[in-house]
């Protein structure tokens, strides 16, 4: 799946479905849908033969129990970084295909549509370009920053540093 170009896909869904929030929520779980697959599967293969799984499994738990006591919470960590690393990704691909006007309609806000609205002006003021694009920027900055420290905190090889 990474190997489509994202915005080639959303093109293609977009011209399919007709501009939404749908069409838009769509692209992104079809971009960013497989590589969390992908994590998960490999953290919990990782953990499907570790000794306190088998240990708990001896002991007659279900696999409910051991799914949720066991594996959800050490396998949750990667999944969290990379959501907070994927979401100015997210916000970047809403506000671009807004600003083209196959995003999300009208009156629905949207960071795309006010960065389009001020490009209108932008000969006259070019300051409501940079008040529409600077949320974007300080938001990417912002959840980067969590990212990392979500990292930093979560991964034990970091810690012991």
């Amino acid at each position: 799946m990474k190997s489509v170009p994202t915005v080639m896909l959303a093109l293609v869904l977009i011209t399919w479905t007709g501009p939404s929030l749908w069409a838009v929520l769509l692209v992104v779980v079809l971009v960013n849908g497989p590589t969390y697959a992908r994590i998960v599967r490999t953290q919990v293969l990782a953990l499907r033969n570790a000794e306190f799984i088998e240990a708990e499994r001896a002991l007659g738990a279900g696999f409910l129990r051991v799914a949720s006591l066991h594996v959800v919470p050490n396998i949750i960590g990667p999944p969290l970084i990379l959501a907070a690393m994927d979401i100015p990704i997210v916000v970047g691909i809403e506000a671009g295909l807004s600003f083209l006007g196959l995003g999300v309609r009208p009156p629905t806000p949207s960071w795309g549509t006010i960065l389009f609205d001020g490009f209108s002006y932008i000969r006259d003021s070019i300051w409501m370009v940079v008040a529409g694009g600077l949320p974007i920027v300080i938001t990417a900055l912002g959840f980067t920053f969590l990212g990392e420290a979500l990292r930093d905190t979560i991964d034990p090889k970091l810690a012991k540093r």
